[in-house]
């Protein structure tokens, strides 16, 4: 067994690198989707203007949507500032993991080299891991 996978796998680990391209790829559709709706209640405005105002539908009143498109705006927003706050604790804890991973790398190292054990050589993916990790670090 190699050195990474006997200390949880590291490779598992470096796969909380792609989070933050998932984050910003979720932040993405949260902003086209807050686009989409302004576009949305332009277009409900439009109509309503359009329309003749003493002829409404008979199940929906055009004020009520426009009430509700708000308000589906200001959740939308809450949502968003919570989902930046996730991102950023998120960004923090896989900095702590990378540290954290790193540290434990060179204490390993250290307690192989005075204990003389020989360890086996790092696979590629490991090598490559190992890399992404000290270069973050």
């Amino acid at each position: 067994t190699t050195l990474f996978r006997s200390y949880g796998g590291l490779p598992e680990e470096c796969k909380l690198f792609n989070m933050e391209t998932a984050v910003n790829k979720l932040e993405a559709m949260f902003q086209k989707a807050e686009s989409d709706l302004n576009y949305i209640e332009k277009r409900v405005e439009f109509e309503i203007k359009k329309s003749h105002p003493d002829s409404p539908p008979s199940q929906e009143n055009p004020v009520m949507l426009l009430e509700q498109v708000s308000a589906v705006k200001l959740r939308y927003k809450l949502f968003t500032t919570q989902v930046e706050k996730m991102a950023v604790e998120q960004k923090e804890l896989i900095d702590d993991i990378q540290t954290t991973i790193a540290n434990t790398m060179k204490m390993v190292q250290q307690v192989h080299q005075q204990t003389g054990i020989e360890l086996s050589p790092l696979s590629e993916v490991e090598r490559t891991a190992l890399q992404q990790i000290e270069y973050s670090v």
